[in-house]
């Protein structure tokens, strides 16, 4: 699947918050979620399938009218029915069905890689039941995206990413999403796993490929750029790059502005390839979310949404 568009893919409201000392409110998350419509950010991951979340899909799947609406899903089929249902009134929706790869994430689950092929071969046809036939770009009511991420990708053996993204494939993922989880990776060697995946994986010509990159060594927008030079055509980020505390750099995620920038400036090194963010409107979604953080920040506890501690992708 070639594209000359690279799909913004904002996670910051989902994976931005999570353990980051950030705590906004649902009218806010609603505002802030109309922003990045209005930025032109395709895709937006509002939420993860534990039931604390379900209000707050609901609330956002009536929001805006553009972007498909993601919700994160372990590999059960109570997750995955809890985020379809949750935004079965967006007008565009999806989900984002995640499993570790690595063996050390497999062992933190006291799970076999076969058992996590297995379940997530279900948990993916199951979904791609309830949603439907996929559509492309074209997604509309009862038909959406089906993601698959490869928790920890980075630090797994290629052998076993090989043979799980092709099963879950064949389920009926339409996305593959690859995760530097523990932010390790370089970007020869990131790169070259994500060529070496589109190439061995049996029907990977035929899927959006995704990156997921935390930054807790400052490479991950280096390592998202390697990506797109080996066919990676989606982006998983957040504004300023919100994330998790502990980083030792600003934030644990991809930053979306550092993105755009860099196709916008070294166009040369990525002839024909663009997103669809519009680019003047960066500056009001910045000071929209530091103004959002500096007011929760001294807002009383009753207003304030707990933050999610849903498991690290």
């Amino acid at each position: 699947m070639e594209n000359s568009t690279i799909r913004i893919y904002d996670t910051s409201l989902r994976d931005g918050l999570r353990n980051s000392g950030i705590a906004i409110g649902l009218d806010d998350k609603v505002r802030f979620l109309q922003q990045l419509e209005a930025l032109g950010v395709s895709d937006v991951e509002v939420g993860f399938g534990g039931p604390s979340q379900v209000e707050t899909m609901e609330r956002l799947a009536e929001a805006v009218e553009q972007p498909v609406l993601y919700g994160l899903s372990r590999v059960n089929r109570r997750d995955v029915d809890r985020v379809i249902t949750s935004l079965a009134r967006a007008n565009h929706r999806g989900i984002n069905i995640f499993s570790p790869t690595s063996e050390e994430f497999l062992g933190h689950g006291k799970t076999t890689a076969g058992e996590a092929l297995e379940a997530s071969v279900k948990a993916i046809r199951h979904a791609r039941d309830q949603l439907g036939d996929p559509m492309g770009d074209q997604i509309g009511d009862g038909a959406g995206k089906v993601v698959f991420s490869a928790q920890d990708a980075t630090k797994s053996e290629l052998a076993y990413l090989i043979e799980i993204i092709a099963a879950v494939i064949e389920a009926g993922a339409d996305v593959i999403s690859l995760a530097d989880t523990r932010s390790l990776a370089m970007p020869r060697e990131f790169g070259d796993l994500c060529a070496a995946l589109r190439a061995k994986v049996p029907g990977g010509q035929d899927v959006l490929w995704s990156v997921h990159c935390h930054n807790g060594l400052g490479l991950a927008v280096a390592n998202c750029a390697a990506g797109i030079e080996n066919g990676v055509r989606q982006v998983e980020c957040t504004v300023n790059g919100i994330g998790e505390i502990g980083s030792n750099t600003t934030g644990s995620n991809t930053t979306m502005q550092a993105v755009v920038e860099l196709l916008q400036r070294r166009a040369d090194a990525f002839p024909g390839l663009n997103t669809a963010i519009k680019y003047g409107v960066i500056p009001d979604t910045e000071h929209m979310l530091r103004d959002i953080s500096q007011r929760t920040d001294e807002a009383s506890s009753g207003t304030i949404e707990l933050l999610q501690r849903d498991a690290p992708k």
